[in-house]
């Protein structure tokens, strides 16, 4: 029984075992999969990349990322050359793993949403959530520009109503 855990962690990724906790290294090493509905990010609607954990390796984007009833993070595409799949014990799902350090992120089913079709469900305590600032995100910089012509044209009729009401 003992010989038969070892074999099921011993898989050798390039994860360090003492900076996580017990729960992230199973997720990592043991490929194992959180309850529904308990993670941090499965409800996550900010704007920002999900990164890998342990190595920081950029693997979402919250673009791909949909509402789904499931209770994980749920995404229907991933960022190029950032995750590999892998053969799992399930025919309709494969395991998705880290393409830098081999960690084990969630499971891959192809009954997603259009237009790949392919359903991503990620692990919360695989991933780490960077938020985007607003200023990198074109978006984000049309609206500010608004906003501050907006402010400069209202400082200059405040201007000059001041300007006009001394006369």
């Amino acid at each position: 029984m003992m010989r038969l855990y070892y074999q099921a962690f011993s898989k050798l990724i390039k994860v360090d075992r003492l900076a996580l906790t017990p729960h992230q290294y199973w997720i990592a090493a043991g490929k194992g999969m959180e309850r529904p509905y308990t993670g941090e990010y499965w409800f996550n609607q900010e704007v920002g990349t999900y990164h890998c954990k342990h190595c920081d390796n950029q693997l979402f984007s919250f673009d791909s990322k949909y509402k789904s009833t499931t209770g994980y993070a749920q995404f229907w595409n991933h960022i190029p050359n950032s995750v590999k799949l892998e053969e799992s014990n399930i025919k309709e799902e494969r395991d998705l793993c880290c393409a830098g350090c081999d960690s084990f992120v969630g499971k891959v089913s192809f009954d997603g949403p259009p237009p790949t079709f392919i359903k991503y469900s990620i692990n919360s305590a695989a991933l780490n959530f960077k938020l985007k600032l607003f200023q990198e995100d074109p978006y984000f910089r049309k609206i500010a520009r608004k906003e501050k012509q907006a402010q400069r044209s209202k400082k200059v009729e405040h201007n000059y109503l001041e300007s006009n009401s001394n006369l």
